[in-house]
């Protein structure tokens, strides 16, 4: 595998901007599908809700929550903390109050198969692009940066830890009154194997292609 120092960093960045464009609006699309989000999102929602939000306004919750995260992160333990962290969260939260939009602007009055389209489209657009932010790795969204950290304090396993922190969040999402449906029963059962079958892809792709303009 290609060392992590040989990468371009202009190219991490625009790869990095690129993940959290379709993370964001893999967002946006599962919030205007109305038929529930993944763990996360559901909590967003219902933060969004509590804070008498509109539903255009998906990411600016998730901006408010990242930068929580981060304040805690940096007093906490910085080293989850880096340029990646900042962009991941900037995109993040711009993309999903547009791709919110985007819909609002075509489809007028959509039936239930439209809005599920849009929703499960959600599901593997936010897919696709956690596969090429980790792939990518240059630093960790902050809802990660927590994971990683609970993880470090209890010396429990990482995917016990999110499985975790996923079950607080998304009832804390309902709690607030947030929607849950299909889309994040479907979430729950397929996000998993999707982010790591696409990280695999991006990740043999991007060494690859490394390698080759090295001439190795």
């Amino acid at each position: 595998m290609a060392k992590k120092e040989l990468r371009p960093r202009i190219i991490d960045i625009l790869l990095t901007v690129l993940g959290a464009f379709l993370c964001g609006s893999g967002c946006g699309f599962m919030n205007y599908a109305s038929l529930g989000m993944d763990a996360l999102g559901t909590f967003y929602d219902g933060l969004r809700m509590l804070l008498g939000l509109s539903i255009d306004n998906i990411g600016t919750v998730s901006l408010i929550v990242n930068i929580v995260l981060i304040i805690f992160l940096f007093f906490a333990s910085r080293k989850y903390l880096s340029i990646g962290t900042l962009i991941f969260m900037a995109g993040y939260s711009l993309f999903a109050n547009l791709a919110t939009m985007l819909p609002e602007a075509i489809f007028t009055d959509p039936n239930i198969y439209i809005r599920a389209t849009i929703g499960i489209t959600g599901i593997l657009i936010l897919c696709i692009g956690l596969g090429i932010y980790i792939a990518v790795d240059i630093g960790v969204d902050p809802p990660t940066g927590l994971i990683l950290y609970v993880t470090d304090i209890t010396h429990k396993k990482m995917q016990y830890v999110k499985i975790t922190l996923d079950l607080i969040v998304m009832v804390a999402g309902i709690l607030l009154g947030a929607r849950i449906g299909a889309i994040t029963v479907i979430s729950v059962l397929i996000s998993g194997p999707l982010i790591a079958y696409f990280t695999k892809i991006f990740q043999k792709l991007y060494f690859r292609r490394l390698y080759t303009s090295s001439g190795k």
